[in-house]
């Protein structure tokens, strides 16, 4: 493999990579309810990122590559990442905040390595495309960083709530149960049996 084939290669993984984040953040956009400056930076971020897909399939485009084939090497990844926050549970703004931080970080690496590439292939325009994602990925992970704070406040701040509707639960008294349903009916006793005289044999006649 040549250096631009391992350029182009990267480059299809970044679009899968991207593609894949797109679906990501839009679920994390709709479970960030009740934090309305978390969604408004998962919605600035998600119209970068469906930028930074379209950016990346132009770079291909430019290296007569086509159409980039979805590669799962590093979206595989990246998906994983993602995964921390996948079920709907009370802690999903956490693990979400905890994912998107990560995902970031990892993309802040893919585009750092993709500029060198292009680079030292002599691709100055892809590589001057990789920074200026790099620097949106850069300034998403600081924005993100600094929502922790409130994100996990809130989270907290819900369980407190939760707090005493527990106790009120636990206060009031269990219903009883009626002696009919709580109870096993005891099998009905079997009345004895009365025993049959045996039949008298009839005495002989006398002669």
């Amino acid at each position: 493999m040549t250096q631009r084939e391992q350029l182009i290669a990267w480059l299809g993984d970044a679009h899968a990579m991207e593609v894949g984040i797109v679906t990501t953040l839009e679920k994390h956009i709709a479970d960030a309810e009740g934090l309305p400056k978390v969604r408004a930076a998962l919605k600035k971020h998600l119209t970068e990122t469906k930028k930074h897909a379209t950016a990346v399939k132009q770079a291909l485009k430019s290296l007569d590559a086509g159409h980039p084939v979805i590669r799962e090497g590093v979206s595989k990844v990246v998906n994983a990442v993602a995964g921390i926050g996948t079920s709907l549970v009370k802690d999903t703004p956490v693990k979400n905040a905890i994912a998107d931080f990560a995902t970031e970080h990892f993309e802040i690496a893919c585009y750092t390595s993709l500029a060198q590439t292009a680079d030292a292939v002599g691709e100055k325009k892809i590589a001057a495309t990789c920074r200026a994602i790099l620097k949106e990925e850069q300034a998403m992970a600081k924005t993100l960083e600094a929502q922790f704070k409130d994100v996990n406040a809130f989270y907290l701040r819900s369980l407190d709530a939760d707090e005493p509707k527990r106790a009120t639960r636990a206060s009031q008294p269990r219903s009883r149960t009626t002696s009919a349903t709580a109870r096993t009916k005891a099998p009905a006793r079997a009345k004895p049996r009365t025993k049959k005289a045996p039949a008298r044999r009839k005495s002989a006649s006398r002669r």
